[in-house]
């Protein structure tokens, strides 16, 4: 009896304490508010000064917050795009305070809206798939650099490469996460026209100052759009008419390496249903030799482009578009000295003659219960006429393409989007004196499923799948599978993988690095087919009102069977050129990680990528070359809007690569590359400098980039694997009203 009336007593004993601890504090509940628009703030972090009480947000903006000693305290409330705010509070022993704060949009930078990832106009922070925005600030920060291109632009982004093809015409194409560039999609304002002959010159012929942003898709994405996104798609975005008025930009520029960009941009909206937008360009390089061999570093050009378009609004119904565009350049390289004798065969050169026309319009209606439909129609014809030493090589390749997709929502944030597209590529190979014939005619009809789901507060799944329809190469389903999971407003962790296909071409790396010279038909060749994985981490924060803070790491897996390879021996003697498929699959697996701060006026950017590609073919693996297993950034920028001054600095690493057909190594130095630049405004006129490469690092420092005499009649020139044309300062002016 006693040991039970002890027993009693002390459980009294610590109930009455227990209950006296918890009398002894208080609690605060409330709401966060956005400031503008009256409503509650999901995911808004509230703390406690002092203390390690504090609590987040639901989906009304509610929170509670107990525990919390009497006295005097600071209550903080911090949201992604909002300014920190705080307010002090008094607490009574057993009181329960309610308070009321309300959030202002803070000037600091935030993601941009989408519409890439999953074909539906959304906050990149509620994409389900992992996709990367190159905002417009960044495109014109490369603008200043190169104007005549979107290369550097691409080629300094984490976990991409700009791989040049041919160092005589100084083509390229772009890689995504160590898969070849044939393997990637461009496309613009969403439609797909870079691919096949086009895609040797695209990014390098693509000038920046019309663009208002680029999206970045990477991963087999097949099941959304279509043949060819094996490694990734990429999404040049160009600007709209504003909502009243005109915007004008115009740009001049020089560089020490005999280039010169003029391009001018217009946009106006003469009335509320309609706005226009003129973007026109040209650009003029020199053949212009680093090393002093005469054989071109750089290869010369005569570029001028043109491109209107038209928007209508439809009033609440939707809205339409479009776009014209025309193109001519021609391209030279090679040789530069005094030609031999006329009794002799004459040295190398090269000339391209590209001309190319394009349409393409849009239609976006909105309907009855938030149901969207939209409508794409597009077509391209695109000439290339050249002669790559005695090679002729002449084709004109014709684009046609039609998409329309259906979205229908449904409560709680699930949506279903149906849709159908069609593919035509014709190519038709007009070289004279070809044995036999390199011409096709692809027709693809795909039609596609896709359904998000918003599981709950935190957790949403998207899924998809794609069925495509071949006239050469039959049925292909391709299949699609995200699922994001937001903890909170600073943390989003992603997963998902995907499969595609790509139906078998002559546009190759290899064929375009011997201008297609005996490079034969596709013959029995099958289909690539592809899948890949990925999961990525995001953190981003406010750590003080000043100071914002971005960590990215992503890790991938991609497998391609049946790679298209060409015959080696035949790409180094100068013989037939033959495709076949690999015996065994192509692997690439790797990370990337990157971080963005800004301190007020400063931002720094860091990236570093991790690739490991390997192919299998006749039981041998090797590593696929022209590919750094590591590549490193650092970008560190100012800008102070009040003084009209931006500053760049950048430095970049390239790690070792392995190299073929080049008889001078086998394994290419490491190298690191930077870069200055800086621009002063006055009032519209801006003021801009770029020293580009400033200590001259360049492939011809190492190895020469013509393998025999460079006055040979038939000269090879060897891959690429660093930049040819040395340093570089280019400097402008620029008008923006």
């Amino acid at each position: 009896m006693k040991l039970t009336a002890l027993s009693l007593f002390l459980i009294l004993f610590l109930f009455l304490a227990a209950s006296r601890g918890v009398s002894q504090t208080g609690s605060i509940s409330g709401r966060i508010l956005d400031i503008e628009q009256g409503t509650g703030l999901p995911g808004a972090n509230v703390v406690v000064g002092g203390t390690t009480a504090g609590a987040a947000t639901d989906d009304q903006g509610a929170f509670l917050i107990v525990g919390i000693p009497p006295g005097e305290h600071t209550i903080r409330a911090s949201l992604i795009g909002f300014a920190q705010t705080e307010i002090e509070v008094t607490i009574a022993v057993g009181e329960t305070l309610t308070i009321e704060l309300r959030l202002e949009p803070s000037h600091t930078e935030v993601e941009e809206v989408v519409v890439t990832g999953t074909r539906t106009v959304r906050s990149i922070a509620d994409v389900p798939v992992r996709v990367e925005v190159i905002p417009e600030e960044e495109v014109e920060e490369k603008l200043l650099m190169t104007p005549s291109s979107v290369a550097m632009l691409l080629n300094e982004s984490t976990g991409m490469r700009v791989q040049t093809t041919s160092a005589s015409s100084n083509s390229a194409n772009l890689r995504i996460q160590g898969l070849s560039g044939r393997y990637t999609q461009l496309l613009t304002d969403g439609i797909p026209n870079f691919g096949g002959l086009s895609a040797g010159f695209s990014i390098t012929q693509l000038p920046p100052l019309h663009l208002r942003q680029v999206e970045v898709i990477k991963g087999a994405t097949s099941t959304l759009y279509g043949p060819d996104a094996i490694s990734g798609v990429v999404n040049f975005l160009t600007k709209n008419p504003p909502d009243e008025g005109s915007t004008f930009s115009g740009l001049l520029n020089a560089t020490t390496a005999e280039g010169r960009d003029a391009a001018l941009f217009y946009s106006a909206r003469p009335a509320e249903s309609f706005g226009f937008t003129v973007f026109a360009s040209g650009n003029t390089q020199d053949l212009y030799d680093v090393d002093g061999d005469l054989f071109a570093d750089i290869a010369g050009y005569d570029r001028v482009s043109v491109s209107p378009k038209l928007q209508l609004s439809l009033g609440e119904d939707g809205d339409a578009r479009l776009t014209l565009g025309y193109l001519t350049e021609d391209r030279n390289g090679g040789w530069m000295g005094v030609a031999v004798p006329a009794s002799g065969p004459p040295p190398y050169t090269e000339q391209i003659e590209t001309r190319r026309w394009d349409a393409s319009s849009e239609v976006n209606l909105r309907l009855d219960g938030g149901r969207t439909m939209g409508i794409k129609l597009a077509g391209m014809q695109m000439k290339r006429d050249a002669a790559y030493g005695a090679s002729p090589f002449n084709a004109t390749q014709e684009f046609a393409f039609a998409d329309a997709q259906y979205v229908e929502p449904f409560e709680g944030g699930h949506s279903l989007l149906l849709g159908a597209a069609f593919n035509l590529e014709d190519f038709d190979d007009r070289t004279p004196g070809i044995s036999a014939s390199r011409s096709y005619i692809y027709r693809t009809t795909g039609l596609f499923a896709q359904g998000e789901w918003k599981i709950s507060p935190v957790w949403t799944a998207l899924a998809g799948g794609r069925f495509d329809f071949h006239n050469i190469y039959g049925t292909f389903f391709t299949p699609r599978l995200s699922v994001k999971f937001a903890p909170s407003s600073e943390v989003t962790i992603r997963a998902g993988g995907g499969s595609g296909f790509k139906a078998p071409t002559i546009f190759v790396e290899e064929a375009e690095e011997v201008g297609f010279r005996n490079v034969q038909p596709i013959g029995d060749a099958v289909t690539e087919r592809a899948v890949s994985a990925s999961f990525d981490v995001n953190w981003n924060t406010l750590l003080t009102d000043d100071v914002t803070l971005g960590v990215n790491a992503a890790f991938y897996l991609s497998r391609i069977s049946h790679t298209l390879l060409t015959d080696e021996d035949s790409l180094m003697n100068g013989g037939m050129i033959y495709f076949r498929n690999a015996t065994g699959p192509l692997l690439a697996r790797g990370g990337e990680l990157s971080l963005k701060t800004g301190y007020r006026d400063f931002k720094l950017f860091l990236g570093y990528t991790f690739i490991y590609a390997t192919r299998e073919d006749s039981g041998t693996v090797t590593e696929l070359t022209l590919n750094p297993r590591h590549s490193a950034g650092a970008v560190l920028f100012y800008e102070n809007e009040e003084a009209g001054l931006k500053i760049g600095f950048e430095t970049y690493l390239t790690g070792e690569q392995l190299l073929e057909r080049n008889p001078y190594r086998d394994v290419s130095p490491v190298y690191v590359l930077n870069g200055l630049i800086a621009e002063k405004t006055f009032g519209i006129v801006r003021l801009f400098v770029n020293f580009e490469n400033i200590f001259d690092v360049r492939q011809t420092r190492w190895d020469p980039l013509v393998v025999g005499p460079p006055d040979a009649p038939d000269a090879r020139t060897v891959p690429v694997y660093a930049p040819l044309e040395g340093r570089v300062i280019n400097g402008g002016v620029r008008v923006v009203l």
